[in-house]
């Protein structure tokens, strides 16, 4: 890499060129005392012409490059992740950094309180080494800087439109919001309950596969590590394998794979993903057997965006083997035996009130329908939780003062076989960068 000296001296010309172009200074500056005098050469005072200033003007453009400074922050959507995620993707060379954070405050019912916290800031760091091989990563920190993860950090090898390479801690392509979940992209304070119970985002592992663009399917297909039912957190009824994840660290006896689908039509997106594993990592228990779970999770999806209008929905279905075991493992009451099998689905719609005016504002009513019961089934001597058999009911307005900027604020209600009703207000604010 070129050292940039003539950038250097280029700056303070592009500064003082169009000054005394402009305005002729009423005295002269003082003289250095220290400096030895000099023979100025006839015009060297000259103001620079405009073709001198464009010259020297793209000139330290092309060295900010080779230092892998960029000139323009490009937001844009790449192979479905987030447009922070995707920054490193828009820009020629060199480094990228972007981010994202949540500030939330929610006041529940039933005695259940009230809190404000800083919910997650969240630092992208990514670098592309050149027109085909690409780092990116996401480092969290969740609930006042509590719990601190790598999100993903993998490689991008870009092959061909249809053939690209992946390695690295993924994020596993299941749903809407396991890839895109900055808080511009959903709405409400919160992600959805099925997004949390049932698909456990953000859910990422360690692996790799391909993905790529086949006329207008766009598909991912990875090798994973498998979920680990005998983790270090256990698993609850309440969240079924959500305890299971492992991250950029664990076991990687067993593995799992996952396939990821889906197409555009016009304003409208159609998809879907099936996930299948290995959830033992080699698990022997008391009487030497080995264990062997198997984790299988579907889901189907669609998204219609036109003008000011956003719907979507979404269905997920899970199955879990060996979940007794795996509750007698844990030493779990029957009321908490975790669930054989788990179900969860939604349907929202939001409109755009402003772009009926034109404004570059936006202000979205909302309204989410969630049904979920990620214990819809037990293994014997397990006893089903009728307050896990749930509805949700969330309805909210998101004010984006801009596209980068979102303010929330929300009413969810829930309802279950358990009489009465939990409900809470939520305030939020989001960014990404």
């Amino acid at each position: 890499m070129r050292l940039p000296f003539l950038a250097l001296a280029a700056l303070p010309l592009l500064a003082g060129a169009p000054a005394r172009a402009a305005d002729a200074p009423t005295a002269p500056p003082p003289a250095p005392v220290t400096a030895p005098a000099t023979t100025t050469a006839p015009g060297d005072d000259r103001p620079a012409t405009q073709a001198e200033v464009k010259a020297l003007a793209e000139e330290v453009r092309r060295l900010k490059l080779e230092l892998s400074v960029p000139d323009v922050i490009q937001f844009g959507s790449y192979s479905g992740a987030g447009v922070g995620a995707s920054k490193v993707h828009y820009q020629p060379k060199g480094l990228s950094i972007g981010g994202y954070g949540e500030l939330v405050y929610s006041n529940l019912n039933e005695g259940r309180g009230a809190f404000a916290e800083v919910l997650r800031l969240v630092l992208y760091v990514g670098y592309r080494f050149n027109d085909w091989i690409v780092f990116n990563s996401e480092v969290e920190f969740e609930h006042g800087a509590r719990e601190i993860g790598i999100e993903m950090a993998y490689f991008d090898f870009l092959l061909a439109d249809a053939l690209k390479i992946r390695v690295g801690n993924v994020l596993v392509p299941v749903g809407f919001l396991n890839e895109n979940h900055e808080p511009i992209f959903f709405y409400g304070v919160y992600r959805p309950r099925v997004d949390r119970y049932v698909i456990p985002t953000t859910w990422n592992q360690l692996g790799g596969g391909l993905y790529g663009d086949v006329g207008p399917v766009r598909y991912k297909a990875y090798a994973i590590a498998g979920l680990d039912a005998f983790g270090v957190e256990p698993l609850e009824a309440g969240s079924w394998v959500r305890n299971a994840r492992q991250g950029a660290i664990g076991a990687a006896r067993t593995w799992a794979g996952v396939v990821n689908a889906n197409v555009d039509v016009g304003p409208a997106t159609f998809g879907g993903s099936l996930y299948f594993g290995n959830a033992g990592q080699g698990y022997v228990d008391a009487t030497g057997q080995r264990l062997s779970p198997w984790v299988t999770l579907g889901e189907v999806h669609a998204l219609v965006a036109w003008r000011g209008l956003t719907a979507r929905g979404i269905l997920a279905l899970g199955s879990l083997s060996q979940s007794g075991e795996i509750s007698r493992v844990l030493n779990l009451a029957p009321e908490q035996y975790i669930g054989s099998r788990a179900w969860g689905g939604y349907v929202e719609v939001g409109y755009d009130v402003l772009t009926l005016v034109d404004s570059s504002l936006s202000l979205s009513p909302f309204f989410r329908f969630e049904a979920l019961n990620p214990q819809a089934a037990v293994a014997t001597g397990g006893v089903l939780d009728p307050a896990l058999d749930q509805r949700v009911y969330t309805v909210g307005i998101d004010f984006k003062p801009i596209p980068q900027v979102v303010v929330k604020a929300d009413w969810q209600g829930i309802s279950s076989k358990v009489p009465g009703l939990l409900y809470q207000w939520d305030l939020g604010v989001g960014f990404v960068y």
